[in-house]
């Protein structure tokens, strides 16, 4: 499944954000906004691909008890650049702005600016693109795991 912002093939090549990154950047945000998540019975899921033109970092804020209840994702993408330490300071910007469209998020109680089409915007010098929807990552994923294992069945 392709989650970046070209309109590239379902099967493009694609490999996973580094799994610690991904799972520091999901303890930090259940931590930082605890007050928030405590409040709304909601948490934060995180994900992320590498493909071959861009890099995406899929956040979503989830409800605890209905993971179907109205979550709230945001999908942020960069154009992939040379080097590692570009790509730390990338990832280190797109935390600090993904924390200022989720401070706008959480700071509302029924949140309902959804924007399914990728938005510019320059921050800190880098253009990221981001939307934001209603779709649960997690639930996509599965989907997507489960239709792959039966189609993979059919094949045979």
């Amino acid at each position: 499944m392709y989650f970046g912002r070209h309109n590239l093939k379902e099967t493009i090549e694609s490999k996973p954000l580094p799994f610690e990154w991904l799972e520091e950047l999901t303890k930090t945000l259940n931590l930082v906004y605890d007050d928030q998540c405590k409040e709304n019975d909601r948490f934060f899921d995180v994900f992320g691909e590498i493909y071959e033109e861009d890099f995406v970092v899929i956040i979503s804020y989830i409800h605890a008890k209905d993971p179907m209840l109205s979550p709230i994702t945001i999908f942020i993408s960069h154009d992939n650049v040379e080097s590692s330490k570009e790509f730390k300071s990338v990832l280190k910007n797109l935390v600090d702005l993904s924390s200022l469209i989720i401070d706008d998020i959480v700071s509302v109680k029924e949140w309902l600016d959804y924007n399914s089409l990728w938005i510019e915007n320059e921050f800190r010098g880098s253009k990221f693109y981001y939307k934001t929807t209603r779709e649960n990552i997690s639930l996509t994923i599965q989907a997507e795991k489960i239709l792959n294992g039966e189609l993979e069945k059919a094949k045979s």
